[in-house]
């Protein structure tokens, strides 16, 4: 399986998303929040996991970070990052890993764009956006479930 194959970091392992990750985690502030702010948080999180494509990077049986991307229509996705307290010191492998994550979920999925959003307060998520070639498209409003700024960011493919 491919997922495993995309950290060269011998000491982060690779494993498929499971709901329950998140809630065995020390999750970052911004992360946090999402558990706070959506009522149906554990449903999302369920539906993540069903959508098979979603991973989870373990540094010493801790939970560094889930990512995936659900697929909204052919051809287009939307990525997320649940990150914790541990991803600061492997953020490097971490952020290598995604973006081969990424490259090959375009190529399996025949993606022609990947999406994010990003609270704009989120500094740590901004640059991690960047650092994967994001290009932030826009403002969105009032767009949180707590009713924060978010910032549009996409990745395309042609």
């Amino acid at each position: 399986m491919w997922q495993r194959s995309i950290t060269t970091n011998k000491s982060i392992t690779i494993v498929p998303f499971h709901w329950g990750h998140p809630y065995a985690a020390d999750l970052r502030e911004f992360d946090k929040l999402a558990f706070e702010t959506l009522p149906n948080y554990r449903d999302m999180l369920q539906a993540f996991q069903a959508e098979g494509d979603a991973v989870t990077a373990l540094w010493r049986g801790k939970i560094i970070a889930s990512l995936g991307a659900n697929i909204m229509w052919p051809g287009v996705a939307e990525a997320w990052l649940i990150t914790t307290t541990h991803f600061d010191s492997l953020a490097i492998s971490v952020t290598r890993a995604a973006n081969r994550y990424f490259n090959q979920l375009a190529i399996e999925k025949k993606l022609t764009r990947l999406q994010i959003t990003v609270n704009v307060d989120n500094h740590l998520a901004i640059r991690w956006a960047d650092a994967l070639k994001f290009t932030a498209e826009g403002v969105m409003r009032n767009y949180g479930p707590d009713g924060a700024d978010h910032v549009m960011y996409s990745r395309i493919y042609e």
